[in-house]
């Protein structure tokens, strides 16, 4: 995960042993904590739903740790503007279309969390039905349908475990959390009265409530429409977890999970919970996956669907999820790696040549398909600093040759870049310090950006892949 422009997080950052002393200290406590809270309030909702390929129990016996990856469904549940005061029942707010829809796997072996984030616009076939979109699932059969939808959609995929939450519950477990730092790419201005929506953002890095972030990651009004509002979730994501992590929530536990009681549908007994808890502040690797795929053809469908990549996406399990306890084969390691690749630039700085620079280096060490992006990229807020190198389908070798080539920038694996690219580089301050000081005067000689065309090939939403 990035760090962030606060002296304390960055500190804690950049010594992983020091953020796992701490992680573990918080997930002892919290297991107190949380021990001694369900113990005077027992989870109303802990019910089996009967989903496809669950594991009877996902946790050893003593003390409750995971003893294996765990797959778990979650699902955002957007409860159309009707919040619970308003004589709208828990069970009614949890039985609206997922807005959200997260394929998540924890693997304690290796201290990783896994996430791949469905489109709540991907088109799936129920059986009986025909073509609806999957966000419909939750809504026509509850968990059931939903996790056999995404089971089938991703080749019958096992899932564990669920766990629903409705619109009202986000805003109240992240006021129970504090306020959470996110960057704001740009200025937002939306009004959508059937979905009580009302959302007005200036750009720029900003502390938002509970009930701003949920507008924030509920906006889908620009090209990308649900695709940048997956984005935006999985950045959000990413911001929760690491304020989640910091020491100072521990004294915010009571309080979060008392929301979370009230709050969040799941199947997960407390054992699990707490050894899932444990797992979640003991990892160190978090990944975040798109399910490949593209927008329908207007000519396809009277409606707009996200039509899935199963290839791509078999792929992104076998590697990801231990779809089938499958070994990582050869091929999966090419998902992007092809002589084509495309390599889709954006520029953080200030520095307008900070661009020719990056792509004239790119292509002394081989690489060809070079774009400028034209749409604005979800950045965190440290993004004009460091140099950032989005492995977008998957595959960090990828965005690791990328690396090599440039010399400065962190590799992650996120679907947070061009979504026409298979690896995005948002330039950061420190990339354009480092070719300044060691090839400006070779950059000076070759400035040609051969196969890149700043007219022809700036990348919009209906654009061809150049």
């Amino acid at each position: 995960m990035k760090e962030k422009n606060n002296p304390k997080k960055s500190q804690m950052l950049k010594q992983p042993f020091a953020l796992a002393i701490g992680a573990a200290v918080v997930a002892a406590t919290s297991g107190a904590i949380f021990s001694s809270i369900v113990s005077l309030t027992p989870l109303k909702n802990n019910v089996a739903f009967d989903l496809p390929g669950s594991s009877k129990s996902v946790t050893g016996l003593i003390p409750a740790t995971l003893d294996h990856p765990v797959n778990i469904l979650i699902l955002g549940i957007d409860n159309s503007g009707h919040p619970h005061e308003k004589n709208f029942t828990p069970a009614e707010a949890l039985a609206g279309n997922s807005d959200t829809i997260l394929l998540a796997q924890i693997k304690p072996d290796s201290h990783s969390i896994n996430i791949l984030s469905i489109p709540r616009d991907t088109l799936v076939n129920f059986y009986g039905v025909g073509v609806d979109k999957i966000n419909d699932a939750n809504v026509r059969g509850g968990t059931k349908l939903a996790a056999q939808s995404v089971s089938q959609l991703l080749e019958g995929v096992s899932i564990d475990r669920c766990v629903r939450l409705d619109t009202e519950g986000f805003i109240h477990l992240v006021d129970a959390l504090g306020e959470v730092e996110v960057n704001i790419p740009k200025k937002m201005d939306y009004v959508d009265h059937s979905q009580n929506l009302s959302i007005h953002f200036l750009a720029g890095v900003q502390k938002l409530s509970g009930q701003h972030l949920e507008e924030y990651i509920r906006f889908r009004h620009d090209a990308l429409g649900d695709i940048g509002r997956v984005q935006r979730q999985q950045q959000v994501l990413k911001d929760i977890l690491i304020t989640l992590l910091q020491p100072q929530s521990i004294t915010k536990l009571p309080q979060i999970l008392k929301v979370a009681q009230d709050n969040i549908d799941t199947d997960l007994s407390i054992n699990e919970m707490l050894a899932i808890a444990q797992a979640l502040a003991q990892s160190n690797h978090h990944n975040f996956m798109l399910l490949p795929g593209r927008f329908s053809e207007k000519s396809e469908y009277n409606v707009s669907y996200w039509i899935s990549d199963h290839k791509a996406a078999s792929k992104i399990l076998r590697r990801y999820f231990n779809f089938n306890n499958a070994e990582v084969k050869e091929e999966d390691k090419n998902l992007v790696v092809p002589p084509g690749m495309k390599i889709f630039i954006q520029n953080a700085t200030t520095q307008p040549e900070a661009v020719e620079k990056v792509t004239s280096l790119l292509e002394k060490h081989g690489f060809r398909n070079i774009f400028l992006s034209s749409r604005e990229i979800d950045t965190d807020i440290d993004s004009a600093k460091k140099t950032r190198i989005i492995a977008q389908h998957g595959n960090p070798e990828a965005a690791n040759a990328v690396e090599q080539a440039l010399g400065a920038g962190d590799v992650e694996v996120a679907s947070l870049g061009d979504i026409a690219s298979d690896v995005t580089v948002v330039i950061g301050t420190d990339l354009t310090t480092s070719i300044s000081e060691n090839n400006s005067t070779s950059i000076k000689q070759n400035l040609g950006l051969q196969g890149y065309s700043r007219d022809t090939c700036k990348m919009g939403h209906d654009a061809k892949f150049c």
